[in-house]
């Protein structure tokens, strides 16, 4: 076979498997949300056939091996938090050096994935799109019937839970996962429709999150849509403050020790949610215990281990008492702290803030710049509520968003009638 047929079957071979992966997506997020994690992977595979790929993105990561470049560092920093948490396996009481994969794989394989969707051909540039948009409409659809219908069709398929809580909280984690692509998909609705279709996809998602009762989901989404509607108008500010807010977030998450919380409860009781009331007593608690484990953290997945032997406290709203630490600590930066120190703190802080410098850079298209601006905002309020750094998922569900963004630049670049 020639290099030309070769290449063909390549390239038709990678649409269909693309195609598929999208038409399968929005059945992952609503019987499975940590299938988005396999999802990905799949959907680097077009990626790695191409030859292109790396040569230019490792050429363009090894070829300038200076700290002063931007994508070197943040590249180098990201590296650097991965090993660490690799070597802190050895210390922790978990004793899983393997870890570090959990985060290294995402980061590698959704780098791969925003590589692909960003250096598309015109004619793959408008089909993988349109492709990506529908699979998170039908995927915000299927949810949000589902959140209607008590989970109808999760109930289909064993194993029978007869409360049905585990199905709704997965069914909410599903929207979780879709929450940060919904705004790349409004874009490229808006381009390749028009700016009703793009307000259809957001209200679809707000629905999906409303039926589905994650409070996380709907802050996270409103966030996600004022900070894309400012960055529209000043798209260099918007980056720009994202990032001091999300490396303040990291830098400031110790003063949680400082969190009044007996006070809160007494103020909460009877009108304040549960569930709100116990994170702040699991951040206080973190963050208590941070100052002990420096400079180098007590290691990964440390917090499962406490909370064999950790306290219980009563929180307004629930008949038994609780764990002053569940399985992490609920903000994704405490958790740095807690478990990695501070070696782990400046090297996320690194990449954190040399990724924004490098996307300032870029010089992309404001409606681009507004999608990952929106999608940053929802993940950076995800992140302070709800994330660890040990759910593969949800850093899949941050390339998937990332992938959004790629195709929206793709579309932009090539098809000038969305210019």
């Amino acid at each position: 076979m020639s290099k030309v047929g070769f290449r063909r079957r390549r390239d038709q071979a990678s649409l269909l498997l693309l195609f598929t992966l999208f038409a399968l997506l929005p059945l992952t997020v609503a019987f499975g949300h940590r299938g988005v994690a396999p999802w990905l992977l799949l959907a680097s595979i077009p990626a790695y056939l191409r030859g292109d790929y790396w040569l230019k993105v490792f050429g363009a990561v090894f070829d300038h091996m200076d700290p002063r470049v931007p994508f070197f560092a943040a590249y180098l920093s990201i590296m650097v938090f991965c090993f660490w948490i690799f070597l802190s396996g050895f210390w922790s009481p978990r004793s899983m050096p393997s870890l570090g994969l959990w985060v290294l794989g995402p980061v590698l394989v959704g780098g791969s994935v925003v590589w692909f969707a960003a250096n598309v051909n015109r004619v793959w540039a408008w089909r993988i799109a349109v492709a990506y948009a529908a699979a998170i409409i039908f995927g915000m659809g299927v949810l949000t019937f589902e959140g209607i219908s008590g989970g109808a069709l999760r109930a289909i398929l064993p194993p029978e839970d007869p409360d049905r809580s585990r199905d709704i909280i997965a069914l909410g984690r599903g929207v979780t996962a879709l929450a940060p692509a919904l705004f790349a998909a409004g874009i490229i609705a808006a381009a390749v429709w028009n700016r009703w279709a793009a307000l259809a996809v957001i209200c679809l998602g707000v629905a999906a999150a409303f039926f589905n009762d994650v409070t996380a989901n709907a802050v996270a989404l409103a966030v996600g849509l004022v900070v894309a509607i400012i960055a529209f108008k000043a798209p260099r500010m918007t980056v720009r403050t994202l990032s001091v807010l999300a490396l303040a977030a990291l830098f400031l998450a110790p003063l949680a020790a400082f969190i009044p919380v007996d006070a809160v409860f007494a103020f909460g009781e009877g009108w304040a949610p549960a569930s709100s009331l116990h994170r702040l007593a699991i951040w206080q608690a973190a963050a208590e215990r941070v100052p002990e484990g420096l400079p180098f953290g007590f290691g990964a997945d440390y917090a499962r281990v406490w909370k064999e032997t950790a306290p219980l406290i009563n929180v307004p709203g629930v008949a038994a008492p609780m764990s002053v630490i569940p399985n992490h600590p609920h903000n994704l930066y405490l958790q740095i702290w807690l478990e990695l120190g501070l070696v782990g703190v400046l090297a996320f802080g690194g990449f954190l803030y040399w990724g924004a410098v490098a996307f300032a850079r870029a010089n992309l298209e404001k409606p681009v710049i507004a999608a990952a601006a929106g999608a940053f905002a929802a993940i950076l309020v995800s992140t302070m509520v709800e994330t660890s750094l040990w759910q593969v998922w949800r850093f899949a569900a941050m390339g998937l968003a990332a992938m959004g963004v790629g195709l929206a630049h793709s579309l932009h670049m090539n098809w000038s009638r969305v210019q």
